[in-house]
């Protein structure tokens, strides 16, 4: 399978179709819930292990600067997150900033200390929350960055 998919061409010959088609509504509606989202344009998919994780590359009118067009969502079995294009151009690139930004969180969380200056996840601050997504970026750092295909970013 070639990536980047056009959302719109998600069929049934795309593994995981049902659930990427879930993940797709579901970060949708987490862009939505940014009073600067006004409306998705398009979307594409970047990389699909069904609901376990997708990336996503969103186009988007954005209200808060007509220059942020463009957006990556992370979402799957973890708390969901955008990151704009300015820094990350690839699918691993996309993994890594994640991984980063959650082991902080992390970091924060497991010291007792305020997230309030960390990416703000739509998880609760609490320990089990904390090493529950421990585990998920554990995976993403040592098994999937290491092995996925890395996609560049396509604007079209």
């Amino acid at each position: 399978m070639n990536y980047p998919i056009d959302i719109k061409q998600v069929t049934n010959k795309i593994e995981f179709q049902t659930e990427v088609i879930k993940e797709y509504k579901e970060a949708a509606e987490y862009l939505f819930g940014f009073p600067w989202c006004w409306k998705i344009v398009n979307a594409q998919l970047y990389l699909n292990l069904g609901s376990t994780l997708c990336i996503f590359l969103f186009e988007i009118e954005n209200s808060a600067s007509s220059e942020d067009n463009y957006l990556w969502v992370v979402i799957g079995d973890i708390p969901p997150m955008y990151l704009d294009i300015h820094r990350p151009k690839s699918t691993k690139e996309v993994l890594e900033d994640y991984v980063r930004l959650a082991e902080d969180w992390i970091f924060h969380v497991k010291s007792g200390k305020s997230i309030e200056n960390c990416y703000p996840f739509n998880a609760a601050p609490t320990l089990e929350m904390a090493e529950l997504l421990e585990k998920r970026t554990a995976f993403m750092k040592n098994t999937l960055i290491k092995n996925i295909e890395d996609v560049p970013l396509l604007i079209k």
